[in-house]
């Protein structure tokens, strides 16, 4: 049975002097400690945050600058593609021109040694008739 006397007083007494004393000894540091470990965990969280949403913009950005470097690929690509038909386009008019001449050089040749075979052959061709006229006609012309 409990009994209400000064001890009873007493030992309320202690008891409160005891979480008094605990409080200021072991839970006040405890909770400041508690209290910096949540500063620095929301800290460093934010600081997770913002190295996340850097590289998360350094990989936009760089997406955006491969992007950009593939489509100016594309375009040196078919700018190197035009300029190497418009050199096989005047190498092929070049060729043709040369081949043009050589063809016209040939065939003035051909004309001129055509002209020069038909001189020596009437010059043939008299002599030859001549000498047949003289033999069908068994007498010298």
């Amino acid at each position: 049975m409990i009994n209400v006397d000064v001890t009873l007083f007493i030992q309320m007494a202690n008891f409160l002097l005891l979480l008094v004393l605990m409080n200021l000894v072991l839970y006040r540091p405890i909770r400041r400690l508690v209290a910096q470990r949540n500063a620095l965990v929301s800290k460093q969280r934010e600081g997770i945050d913002k190295a996340e949403n850097e590289a998360q913009r350094v990989m936009r950005e760089f997406e955006e600058r491969l992007r950009q470097a593939r489509a100016a690929g594309r375009e040196k690509i078919q700018e190197l593609k035009e300029a190497a038909y418009r050199r096989e386009k005047d190498l092929l008019s070049q060729a043709s021109e040369e081949a043009a001449k050589e063809v016209q050089a040939v065939r003035e040749r051909v004309q001129k040694e055509i002209g020069q075979v038909r001189s020596q052959l009437q010059a043939q061709i008299q002599e030859f008739s001549k000498e047949m006229a003289q033999r069908i006609l068994g007498r010298s012309l």
